[in-house]
Order: structure tokens, then C-alpha cells, then sequence
């Protein structure tokens, strides 16, 4: 009887001794508390009210303040639908130009407005409320990428490759010599070029893959901002395919991908995120991406959203086929019904 209790004795050190060396290691590899996960572990698990559907916004903004450009409106606009029952993720990515008839102005703008609100909570409700007007669907959470975040991204999980259907060249791509000293004699832009076939995205042309828009007048041959919507849909269709392989193959990069986590702006909680982990996380590998693509055109009958062929407010304009939106949330709603 001495020898088992001792033996239990001896297991309960080690058992503390081990959980006490892993709570410093992730306290040092995470700059949070020592007990910090501990305490957001049992909240979660605590938690009932995990949804089985997540509704995200994500934004992507190209902020700019240098001597050709100075902005903070979003390039890229996808609402998003993870559907946890279904193991469905869909996507559905807007142009830029879209008009907001709430707003008063394009959907690329409601960001930067919401900056003027006095904090966080407010900057979120409004962004979730402006765009929940134009899709009918309610907005959970939002998710802001900038450029550089995408290429800190892409390095952490060693790239991403995309097969591109065909070659686009950009003649007219902002030259970043220039832009940091307008004065070296820098041409002011330079020429950009993907070859068709398999490209492999880092840090170094990650950035000029996804801001690339006048390589064509077409969208088909990776010109306008359509062109650059398809891209922007391959690279995040790339980027979740390798996040999933990461998370299972490479687990010793969920402290990179949680200290880069923080640095993202967006409106979800630690707590939130790891009581949908214990409740989904197994499922994450049979997850499927689903892009529901939005026709875009000149044709009022056919296109979900088109050109007016007329500006509005001295602006080039998308509008949808109905000013209540009413035709495009039909489209969603549809699309998001079980498969």
C-alpha cells in the first residue's frame, strides 16, 4: 500500500512538473500569462453558445501613404460562411466598386469610415451592420488582412503554390523605389510578370500577385479589378488548404500562427476561438471551400451587379440588379442552404 501511494505521489510531481514547464514554454512562446491559457481553456469549455454557422467578414486593406497614393479603402471584400455541420466554407467575394445605396458610397469605403467611431466595438457594429444590409445575412465577426500581413502569412507557412490558368503582365505596377524616395530617379512604376502554370507566393511577389489590376483590359487574361478578385479567391482558397495541412503535419507552428493571429485586426476573443477548436477542430481537415462566384457586368437582366454605364456621385460604379439588394440576397441565401 506504501509503494502505490508513493508511485502516486511520485506521478502527481511529474504531472505537475510537466504541466508547469509547459505552461512557461507556451507563456514565453505566446508573451501571455502563466496561467492565461489555462483560464481561456475553462472558459471555453464552459461556453454553450458556440453556433453551429460563423458568419465572417473579411476585409483586405492595401493601406497607403506615400507620394502616389494615400488611402485605407479595402481591395478585397469577402463574406464568409463556415458552416461547422455541414463542413462547408463558403466564400463570396465582391468587387471593390459595389455601391453602397446606405452608405452612399462604394462598399470599399465602409471601413475607412467606420474609422472615425469612438472605439473597437463601434468600428465593428458598424462595419458588420453596413454589410449585412447589402447581403442579408447577419455578420458574427470580421477579419482585417493587409498586404503585409499576407506576406508574413505566406513565410510562416514556408509559401503557398497556385496554378495559374494563364500569364498576365502588368506594365503600369506601383515601383516601391520610387515610392520610398521619389527623388532617386526611380522609375515611377515597373513591370510585373506570372507565367502560366504552377507560381509558388512568398513575401517577395505575394503582394504584387494580389494588387496586380492593369496587366489586361479583360478580366479573363488577369486584368481589371475582376481579375484580381479570381486571384484573390485562389490565393485564399491556397492559403486555408495550407493553414489546414500546417495545423495537422506541423504543429510546432501554432505559436507563429497564434502570435500572428494577435497582430491581426479583428474583432474575435481567444476564448470564442478555442471553444470552437474543442468542438470542431477534428473536422478542420474535411472541411470544403466553396467559391460562389457573383456575376459581374454591363447586362441589368443577367448580372447580379453591373455597370450603369453612367457614374454615380462622379464615381465608376457596380450596382445590384435591385436597389434593396433583394436579388443578390436571394442568390446567398440559396447558396448557403445545406448541401
Amino acid at each position: 500500500m506504501k509503494k502505490i501511494i508513493l508511485i502516486l505521489a511520485i506521478s502527481l510531481c511529474l504531472f505537475a512538473l510537466i504541466t508547469t514547464i509547459s505552461l512557461f514554454y507556451v507563456s514565453r512562446k505566446t508573451n501571455r500569462s502563466f496561467l492565461y491559457f489555462p483560464a481561456t481553456i475553462y472558459s471555453a469549455l464552459r461556453q454553450n453558445e458556440t453556433s453551429d454557422k460563423l458568419n465572417i467578414m473579411i476585409l483586405g486593406l492595401d493601406r497607403r501613404n506615400d507620394w502616389l497614393e494615400k488611402t485605407e479603402t479595402t481591395d478585397t471584400v469577402i463574406f464568409s460562411q463556415v458552416d461547422f455541420p455541414q463542413n462547408k466554407i463558403s466564400l463570396f467575394t465582391f468587387p471593390r466598386d459595389l455601391w453602397s445605396y446606405f452608405t452612399n458610397s462604394k462598399i470599399n469605403q465602409i471601413y475607412p469610415l467606420s474609422l472615425s467611431k469612438t472605439n473597437d466595438e463601434e468600428k465593428y457594429a458598424y462595419i458588420s451592420s453596413n454589410f449585412s444590409l447589402i447581403f442579408g445575412q447577419p455578420i458574427d465577426r470580421v477579419l482585417i488582412l493587409s498586404t503585409n500581413d499576407l506576406k508574413v502569412l505566406a513565410d510562416i507557412l514556408g509559401g503557398v503554390d497556385i496554378f495559374l490558368e494563364n500569364s498576365f503582365k502588368d506594365e503600369k505596377y506601383p515601383n516601391e523605389a520610387y515610392i520610398q524616395n521619389p527623388e532617386s530617379g526611380a522609375p515611377v512604376y515597373k513591370t510585373i510578370e506570372f507565367n502560366a502554370g504552377w507560381v509558388h507566393l512568398d513575401s517577395s511577389n505575394i503582394t504584387e500577385f494580389v494588387r496586380s489590376r492593369k496587366s489586361a483590359d479583360t478580366a479573363v487574361n488577369g486584368g481589371t479589378d475582376l481579375g484580381r478578385i479570381e486571384r484573390q479567391q485562389q490565393l485564399i482558397n491556397a492559403l486555408i488548404d495550407k493553414l489546414r495541412g500546417t495545423l495537422t503535419q506541423r504543429p510546432q507552428l501554432v505559436f507563429n500562427l497564434y502570435n500572428f493571429w494577435q497582430s491581426l485586426e479583428n474583432n474575435f476573443t481567444d476564448t470564442e476561438i478555442i471553444a470552437y477548436a474543442l468542438k470542431y477542430g477534428f473536422n478542420l481537415k474535411n472541411m470544403s471551400i466553396i467559391r460562389y462566384p457573383i456575376s459581374t457586368g454591363e447586362n441589368p437582366e443577367t448580372d447580379l451587379i453591373y455597370h450603369p454605364l453612367k457614374f454615380i456621385n462622379s464615381q465608376w460604379v457596380f450596382i445590384p440588379q435591385d436597389k434593396d439588394y433583394s436579388r443578390l440576397q436571394q442568390y446567398i441565401s440559396k447558396s448557403l442552404l445545406p448541401l
